[in-house]
């Protein structure tokens, strides 16, 4: 689907809450933003097709960060378009390097985590264990330019969904392109409160400090492009409403600490109003209140002894 002159929006489903939203941009230099979900990408395929484009059309593969529904087609679009240039932060560079590796060593550090539920393990060992590392991963950083064309794109660091992701801006078209940072559907989206399955935890203070950050430079785009969701037409009001709320997380949390001491599991029941077992639901739930949790201790706002969490 062209959502602007020359920019295409590609959807692929992802086993997770939302579709994954790929763009590509037809350019004299073509760039796609993120891959899709689908390790042979027929999805993303059949979107070219339809524009008269082809993997082997794509010189640049820019990627915000390292999950799975981001990369995962990483490795087959390489294979079919060898002289693409893939671009990445830093870590997460290396990262696509050497993912067999790190995938390896996640899996062995939350082996007994991911084990204690049933079904979580076996939902997400396969999801990552076929993605392959690929070569020659080129790094890039904050304020470095992309030109491919009649388009050039800024890259802004987003940090806080996980360490290293990265946002593009388009100059021409006053467009952000938010990748997690900012998704379509949700008010307080789950960048701002959910750890990942690796090392990459997310960092809600830096995700607030980036937030500010973009709120400081929104008078620059008119429109948002997320990698899940809808396009947000009214950015203005959208960074509005996420600064808005910023502090309404935590401080739930505290007032379920007000009566008394909890575990982690009291939290997520107090937190969501209901009774868990032992599903992958409960375990994204309790993602997001370990990461509050994470982030109320950094603040020294509560303390943690043995299972349990305290206000201080």
């Amino acid at each position: 689907m062209e959502v602007i002159k020359n920019i295409y929006q590609i959807k692929s489903e992802s086993p997770f809450r939302y579709p994954m939203n790929t763009y590509f941009i037809d350019d004299e230099k073509s760039c796609l933003i993120d891959t899709s979900a689908e390790e042979v990408p027929r999805t993303l395929i059949k979107g070219l097709e339809a524009i008269g484009r082809s993997l082997v059309d794509i010189n640049y593969v820019l990627i915000s960060h390292v999950h799975y529904e981001h990369v995962r087609s990483l490795a087959y679009i390489k294979e079919h378009a060898p002289n693409c240039r893939v671009l990445a932060s830093p870590r997460n560079a290396d990262y696509l390097m050497n993912f067999e590796k790190y995938t390896k060593l996640v899996f062995q550090k939350y082996r007994e985590e991911l084990h204690a539920i049933p079904g979580l393990y076996e939902f997400y060992h396969p999801l990552f264990t076929p993605i392959k590392s690929i070569q020659n991963v080129e790094v890039i950083k904050e304020g470095d330019l992309i030109s491919l064309g009649n388009h050039t794109l800024e890259v802004i660091e987003t940090s806080g969904h996980c360490t290293e992701e990265i946002s593009f801006y388009c100059q021409q078209n006053h467009i952000l392109f938010s990748s997690d940072f900012i998704i379509g559907d949700a008010i307080e989206t789950w960048i701002a409160t959910i750890p990942v399955i690796y090392d990459y935890n997310g960092d809600r203070k830096k995700y607030l400090a980036n937030l500010q950050k973009i709120a400081n430079m929104k008078e620059r785009f008119d429109l948002i492009y997320p990698a899940h969701g809808a396009i947000i037409s009214n950015p203005k009001e959208k960074i509005e409403s996420l600064l808005s709320i910023k502090s309404k997380a935590p401080n739930r949390i505290l007032k379920i600490l007000g009566s008394g001491p909890k575990t982690l599991i009291e939290l997520v029941e107090h937190f969501f109003g209901k009774k868990y077992e032992k599903t992958r639901k409960f375990y994204n739930s309790s993602r997001m209140i370990r990461a509050l949790l994470n982030y109320l201790l950094e603040e020294g706002r509560i303390t943690k002894k043995d299972n349990h969490y305290f206000i201080i």
